[in-house]
């Protein structure tokens, strides 16, 4: 798919199909968290932020079987980056401690393993991965790193006590809605199934049609239109003022998105994935670990007054992303 006049259509459209999916995914997603009464940041880091990672999980899987594995990490942490600034920007218009004061343990613990997650994903490649059997020992340390990470988040959730609906509704009627909401979420998740894959085709045709790095194509293009569903979640969820939904669905989306990397990794061959790092990827990898690292900063600053000077680094994420994204175009 190398004609720019064919892979743009098909880029263009194959996004909305994405985008339009995304809002699905995530207007099902509240009704269910709605019906069943899960607390807001669990049903943001595991049913929200997996069901809006679709297309990054799919999209990733498509360009590393067609040999687009630069494609691939770039959307990997190019997501991540532009998840981050959804946080801050999120922050800015609707007030930083609306946002981040009242946090439990459980949004720090998200928070930790997000950031972990990315560390090891750069420090990894970095320091040389190399192959154990179909997986990369990197990709294996990502993988139960992000379970152990998961299981953490899940005991504090309890420990902080889960969010009931608090609404006296006939059982019939909340399985009615629930079994509504699972049709629509499903149906949803189906259109991305058929779109990505055709995603990743059209932004690697248009990569080779420009000029432009295929890493960059992720970075920019593809990172951008995969996490609109976040971006969709965290602005309907700050208006309702479920402030723990949106930070739960961008880290839970942040740690799932790296996970990806370990999903991927037996698809890629004899060669670990992390190899197919370029210059362009550890700017995004590194950027996407500071933005994530400053937002947990932000956390903690509201229960350490000594540190609340750190509040002021939500407006540097807000200026760090289109800096750094100059700097992933040079290097690429």
């Amino acid at each position: 798919m190398d004609s720019l006049a064919v892979a743009l259509p098909i880029f263009l459209i194959s996004g909305v199909l994405v985008v339009v999916a995304g809002i699905g995914l995530a207007r099902f997603g509240e009704d269910l968290a709605e019906q069943t009464g899960w607390g807001q940041l669990w049903v943001g880091t595991i049913l929200v932020s997996v069901a809006t990672s679709l297309p990054e999980l799919l999209t990733n899987a498509s360009a590393v079987l067609i040999d687009e594995a630069p494609l691939a990490l770039g959307t990997v942490f190019g997501a991540n980056m532009k998840n981050m600034w959804t946080v801050a920007l999120v922050a800015v218009f609707f007030g930083v401690s609306k946002l981040f004061a009242g946090q439990g343990r459980a949004t720090r613990r998200l928070a930790t393993t997000a950031v972990v997650l990315g560390a090891l994903a750069v420090g990894f490649a970095t320091a040389g991965d190399f192959a154990l059997g179909p997986f990369s020992l990197g990709a294996l340390v990502i993988g139960v790193g992000y379970i152990i990470g998961m299981r953490l988040v899940f005991s504090a959730t309890v420990s902080d006590g889960a969010e009931a609906t608090g609404e006296d509704t006939a059982a019939e009627e909340v399985a009615g809605g629930a079994a509504r909401a699972w049709i629509g979420f499903s149906g949803a998740a189906l259109v991305i199934v058929m779109a990505s894959p055709l995603l990743a085709l059209s932004a690697g045709g248009i990569a080779d049609a420009t000029g432009l790095a295929s890493s960059f194509m992720g970075v920019i293009a593809v990172a951008v239109v995969t996490t609109l569903p976040e971006v969709t979640v965290s602005v309907a969820a700050a208006f309702r003022r479920s402030y723990g939904l949106v930070l739960g669905s961008i880290y839970g989306s942040c740690a799932f998105n790296t996970l990806v990397i370990t999903l991927v990794d037996p698809l890629h061959g004899n060669e670990p994935i992390l190899r197919a790092m370029g210059p362009e990827h550890f700017v995004a990898g590194g950027t996407a670990v500071g933005l994530m690292l400053a937002g947990l900063l932000v956390l903690q600053s509201y229960r350490n007054r000594s540190i609340s000077f750190l509040r002021g680094l939500v407006p540097v994420m807000v200026v760090a992303y289109p800096l750094s994204l100059v700097w992933v175009f040079v290097a690429a």
